[in-house]
Order: structure tokens, then sequence, then C-alpha cells
């Protein structure tokens, strides 16, 4: 019984909801025709009753709110129409002139507004290929080269993140990323044929860039931009794996007996947790209402070392029983990728 109820007050609304959306729809095609016979306030009022009391769609309320203006227009009521031109192009930030409308006076009106986007955000796919950069060498051993470079676990690393964007100014905007990966490195050192030292440590990083973008547009859709600015970047973690063998010479009878360790460490405390780079970039790509598909390529440079110059001891067992040490470190990277992005939020400014 209840069930029955349900449906018969369902399809009671339904029927009255139907009823009401016809009725809108013959008020705008009334609104219409008193606009052609030249009845600009009959059209408006109707209109302006109709917005009020009816759920119109986008495409529908383009359609009022364009007709609204051109009728404010005809009644000289300039105030009117400036407003009713912002409702249309605040409904669809995407709105364009039809060509040969024979409403160069509401051509003109709509020109005078600039819309531009004001929040977007994005999710950027890219590869980096990072390198480690020594700025100062430190030894524990005099015959061990500890200049060796650091080398990549990785040549290239595969990032997924977002990223956000404040256009302050048309063509002009601030930038932020969030980024959170791992990279990977290794040192191998020696010391004739018998003394090796493998060290391998793994990093989880978060970074920030913030930067700022100039785009210049090279077409209706195309666009390219170029960016600059400076980043955030910190050692959430480090973890390290040392392995070492070589021959110790037995003092009674001259033999060389092999000898061997490995470990795990954790070493984040030798790491700086806040380290800063700068960054410079470019990309190309086109936008097409609020959404936007862009190639980018960045290079960023380390501006301090990602190694703590006070803690190089910190860890005896690294210094003791594997004669390891670090140098002072910058951390590099070249990066590529493409990025998908769509428009939260547009500006809509009266410019002239």
């Amino acid at each position: 019984m209840n069930r029955l109820i349900f449906v018969v007050f369902f399809l009671f609304f339904s029927v009255i909801n139907l009823q009401a959306q016809i009725n809108c729809d013959q008020n705008i095609k009334q609104a219409e025709e008193f606009y052609v016979s030249g009845d600009y306030e009959t059209c408006v009022q109707i209109l302006e009753k109709s917005i009020n009391e009816c759920g119109f769609s986008i495409k529908t309320k383009e359609i009022v709110f364009e007709l609204l203006a051109k009728s404010y227009l005809e009644l000289d009521n300039l105030p009117k129409a400036e407003y009713n031109v912002q409702r249309l192009l605040k409904n669809n930030p995407d709105y364009e002139l039809k060509e040969n409308n024979g409403q160069e006076d509401f051509d003109i009106l709509v020109n005078k507004f600039d819309v531009h986007p004001l929040f977007t955000v994005g999710l950027r796919n890219s590869v980096i290929q990072p390198t480690f950069k020594a700025t100062k060498v430190y030894s524990v051993l005099d015959d061990v080269d500890y200049s060796t470079s650091y080398l990549n676990g990785k040549k290239r690393v595969v990032l997924y993140y977002v990223w956000a964007e404040y256009e302050f100014i048309k063509n002009f905007s601030v930038c932020a990323d969030l980024i959170n990966y791992q990279l990977v490195y290794n040192r191998s050192l020696s010391k004739g044929a018998d003394w090796n030292l493998k060290y391998e440590e793994k990093l989880y990083l978060l970074e920030v860039p913030l930067y700022l973008k100039k785009q210049f547009k090279l077409g209706k859709i195309l666009t390219l931009y170029g960016a600059a600015g400076l980043g955030y970047l910190s050692v959430i973690k480090a973890n390290a794996s040392a392995d070492i063998s070589y021959y110790n010479e037995d003092v009674y009878t001259g033999a060389s007996i092999p000898y061997g360790l490995s470990e795990t460490m954790d070493v984040s405390s030798m790491r700086s947790k806040n380290t800063y780079e700068w960054l410079a970039g470019a990309g190309i790509g086109g936008k097409f209402k609020r959404l936007g598909i862009f190639i980018d390529a960045r290079y960023t440079g380390g501006i301090n070392s990602l190694t703590k110059a006070d803690k190089r001891f910190n860890n005896e067992v690294l210094t003791n029983n594997y004669y390891y040490i670090d140098n002072s470190i910058k951390l590099n990277k070249y990066e590529i990728g493409i990025s998908l992005s769509y428009t939260l939020k547009t500006l809509i400014k009266k410019v002239r």
C-alpha cells in the first residue's frame, strides 16, 4: 500500500513538473515574439519572471540572458544590459558571439567584458631524469676515490601528481605542484682489486614547486607558456644498504682471508629535511572550453645539499665498518610530461 502511494505521488509531481516546464518554454517563445514585434518591456517582464520561477538548463539560460540584454539595450537601460551580459557569461564562460546577427550594439557590449580562467586544477603524468651533482667531496680512507659519481638506480622515474593554477591577471598565473616520489642512487668505491664497497640509498621525497606562468595565445585554441620559479624539497625518509668485501692477511700464515659484511639502515637523520630548488619550463597545448591538455618540459636545479655536513659521522657503523661518508650533493632533474586540466572557476571583468 505504501509503495502504491509513493508511485501515485511520484507520477503526480512528475506531471506537474512537466506541465511547468512546458509553460516555461512557452513563456520564452512569447517573449521572443514580443521582442520581434518591438514590445521590449513585455518581453523583459516575461523573461524576468520566468528566470526566477523556472529551472532552465544552461543552454536555455543563455537564450534568456541574451534576449534580456538585447531588450534592455533597446530600452536604453545600459546598466541592466551589462548586468545580463555578466549573467550570460557567468552561465557560460565559453559563450561566443554569432556572426551576422544584426546586433552590433550587443556585440560591442559583450566584447567589453574579459573572461579568463581564475582557478584551474590538473593532473600531470611525467618522466624525470634525475642527476646528483657533488659539490664537495669528503673521504675516510686516503687511498679510496670518494669522488665516484652518484648513479641513479633508475635512469628515469615516472611520476603522477596534481597541480593548481591561479590566473590573477589574464595570461599571468601562479602555480603550485604537489609531488611525492622515490629515488634510488648507488655508489661503488674500490681500492685495488680486492677492496670493494657498494652503497645504495632510497630517498622518499616530497616536492612542492611554486612558479609563475606566462601564456601566449597562438590562436583560438593553441597556447604556449613559459614558467619560472622556486621549489621546496623535503627528504621524508632515507634507507640505505651497504656491502663491503675485501681480503685480510693472516698475521701468522700470511694467507689472504676473504671478509664480507652487509647491512641495511635508516640514514634519515643524515639528510636535509628542508632543501630548495629553482626551476624553468615551457609547454604547448590547447584549451577546449574548460578542459586543457598540454605537453610540458621542465628543468629543476638544486640550491642546497641533500646531505647534512654536520651529520656525516652520525652513523658510526657506516664510517667504522664500511669506511663510507657522504659528499655534499645537489639534486637536478630533467622532466617531460603531459598535463590534463579543468577550470573550476572563471573571472568575468569589464575592461572597456
